[in-house]
């Protein structure tokens, strides 16, 4: 969350970045579970839904480099019902 787009988009909108990561994944249509202690995190993480990115903030967003914490490679297997990781997944959502 240290990207400077990232960044530019919650300066721009007032928001923080959390936030528009949590409505970026939001506008994809995938499903998110944050978690938080801090009373006021929580609120923040719930006022999503009154705005919009835009298309411009969504493809600036989508070029970003993904760093995944689960690649994928464990799920796959040379014993297992899949064999590669295009066996596996087509790359649609």
């Amino acid at each position: 969350m240290d990207s400077k787009v990232l960044q530019d988009i919650a300066e721009a909108r007032g928001k923080t970045v959390a936030q528009v990561c949590i409505r970026w994944v939001y506008q994809a249509g995938a499903t998110l579970a944050v978690k938080s202690y801090n009373k006021e995190r929580l609120k923040q993480n719930l006022q999503v839904f009154d705005w919009e990115l835009s298309e411009d903030d969504l493809h600036k967003i989508n070029q970003i480099p993904q760093h995944k914490m689960v690649t994928r490679e464990e799920l796959v297997s040379a014993d297992g019902p899949y064999k590669s990781l295009e066996e596996f997944w087509d790359g649609e959502i």
